[in-house]
C-alpha cells in the first residue's frame, strides 16, 4: 500500500467519525420531545413554556418535585411542557425559569441541578420514587457531608441574603413574589395532577 492510499484511507476514516459523531448528536438532540407552543398560554404558564423552550436539554435532565412522577409518569422536568401538565404548577414553571436563566449565566448542568434540587427537593410529597432514586444516581452532583455555618446576625441587622431559585427567579420576569399572577391557557386547560392535588402523601 502506498503513501497516497493510506492518506485517502485516513481520510475517509476521519470524514466517517466525524459524521457518525455528527449524526449521534443530532439523533440526541432530535429524541427529546418538542415543547408546545408557548403562545398558547398565557402568564406564567407561558414563560414556564418559553423557558423550557429555550433549554430543553438541561430540563430534560432535570427532576420536577411536583410529584408528577407519581400522578403523571412523567421521567424528567422537560415532561411537564411536552403536555398541558405545566399549565397551572407553580414548581414546574419555576424550575423550568431557574434553569434558563442559570443556563444564560454559563452555570453548569451540575450547578443548575444543586439549585433546583435544594431548592425543591422538600416540595415533593411523595415517599422517593424508583424514578427520583434513578435520578439522585445519575444527577452530576451529590450531597457534601458539610459543617453547619453560623446564622447568627449582628443585633438590628435585618439585611438577608438571598439563595438558590429566588435569587435566580428574582432576575426572571416571573419572581417567587408574583404567584399569583393569573396562568393557564386560552382553551381553559388545567390538567396537572401536580402541587397539592396529589391523593396520596409522604409516609411519616
Amino acid at each position: 500500500m502506498t503513501e497516497r492510499q493510506r492518506a485517502a484511507i485516513g481520510i475517509s476514516l476521519g470524514a466517517m467519525l466525524t459524521f457518525s459523531l455528527g449524526a449521534f448528536a443530532m439523533d440526541a438532540k432530535e429524541q427529546l420531545k418538542p415543547v408546545l407552543n408557548p403562545e398558547k398560554y398565557f402568564g406564567k404558564a407561558k414563560l414556564g413554556y418559553m423557558a423550557a423552550q429555550r433549554c430543553p436539554e438541561i430540563c430534560a435532565k432535570l427532576f420536577c418535585y411536583c410529584g408528577c412522577d407519581v400522578t403523571d409518569e412523567h421521567g424528567s422536568l422537560l415532561d411537564c411542557f411536552t403536555s398541558d401538565h405545566g399549565v397551572d404548577c407553580y414548581i414546574c414553571q419555576e424550575e423550568a425559569l431557574v434553569a434558563l436563566q442559570m443556563k444564560k449565566e454559563g452555570k453548569s448542568l451540575a450547578e443548575i441541578q444543586k439549585v433546583i434540587d435544594q431548592s425543591y427537593e422538600k416540595q415533593y410529597p411523595f415517599d422517593a420514587t424508583e424514578i427520583l432514586l434513578k435520578y439522585r444516581r445519575e444527577r452530576l452532583w451529590q450531597p457534601q457531608t458539610e459543617k453547619p455555618s453560623s446564622q447568627g446576625k449582628a443585633p438590628g441587622n435585618k439585611e438577608t441574603k438571598k439563595s438558590g431559585a429566588d435569587k435566580y427567579l428574582d432576575n426572571t420576569s416571573s419572581a417567587m413574589g408574583k404567584r399569583t399572577l393569573p396562568s393557564g391557557s386560552a382553551s381553559g386547560a388545567n390538567l396537572g395532577g401536580c402541587c397539592g392535588k396529589h391523593g396520596a402523601k409522604k409516609s411519616k
